[in-house]
């Protein structure tokens, strides 16, 4: 996984495979100081990655400017280049919008692939 620096920012481009459906996220902000992996609802459509309203928890996601609702539900079978992830917890809300992301990896991602 390369990054590029952008605004002072570590961005990366990542393939995320869900059910088969594969799609390349260009503008991932690296953030390890972020605790969670959050990936951006609209675009998440595209792999058929949906909210799963049953079993999902809400969580609060802060910054600088004051909270922003997530939804947060496990996703088994993810791939994120060539990291498989199972039974992987997530976030997803609208971060393109609010920030221009794609989505965030926080530090979340690193621990189960060492």
């Amino acid at each position: 996984m390369k990054f590029e620096m952008a605004d002072h920012l570590p961005l990366v481009s990542v393939r995320i495979e869900y059910n088969g459906i594969k799609k390349t996220f260009s503008n991932i902000l690296l953030d390890t100081g972020c605790s969670s992996t959050i990936l951006d609802t609209d675009l998440c459509e595209e792999i058929e990655l949906m909210l799963d309203l049953e079993n999902t928890i809400t969580r609060k996601m802060y910054e600088i400017d004051g909270t922003e609702i997530c939804i947060e539900q496990k996703v088994r079978g993810m791939t994120i280049d060539e990291f498989q992830l199972d039974n992987f917890t997530i976030q997803l809300c609208d971060v393109r919008e609010m920030h221009g992301f794609e989505g965030i990896i926080g530090s979340d991602f690193f621990l189960p692939i060492n």
